[in-house]
């Protein structure tokens, strides 16, 4: 893949990955090192990418990854969390008392349309104006759907603790 190939198909990416980020860690400067880590990452494997179907998906599938290695990281090293977040990412409030992978595994195992419309809020940053539309649901079954999901989600995490 030659510079500008890169540039035309992953440089577009950023926010997205920017926002899975944010998402996983929770913190601005975090996350834009996870980014910053993720495209050093995908240099080195340019010579690979012409091969990948789905730029978003690989993509935030890497960077999901090297979140996780950092939230490990820092959990190993006993790092305080010093952080001040501004504004917390949406559904913060399900990640802050679980583990990510227990999350991610959670999500995993929704039905179909609530699992998409909960994967688009977290990992695309749609509104649910905009999930409706790309879904052709109405706002108010996105907005059900949303619910539905985090409920399942809440109580599948409360039943795996006991």
């Amino acid at each position: 893949m030659t510079e500008t190939q890169f540039h035309n198909v992953w440089i577009p990416l950023q926010a997205r990955f920017y926002r899975v980020a944010w998402y996983l860690l929770e913190d601005r400067d975090d996350a834009d090192d996870a980014v910053q880590d993720l495209y050093v990452k995908l240099w080195g494997l340019r010579d690979m990418l012409d091969e990948i179907k789905n730029p978003s998906a690989y993509g935030i599938l890497l960077i999901r990854n090297i979140c996780i290695d950092r939230i490990r990281k820092k959990k190993k090293s006993g790092e305080p969390d010093d952080s001040i977040p501004g504004d917390p990412p949406p559904d913060s409030g399900i990640i802050a008392s679980e583990g990510i992978s227990e999350v991610l595994e959670a999500i995993d195992t929704l039905p179909p349309g609530q699992g998409k419309v909960l994967k688009m809020r977290i990992f695309e940053g749609k509104t649910n104006k905009e999930i409706a539309k790309g879904t052709g649901m109405s706002e108010l079954s996105v907005r059900v759907q949303m619910s539905m999901a985090r409920n399942k989600i809440k109580k599948l995490l409360k039943d795996e603790k006991h």
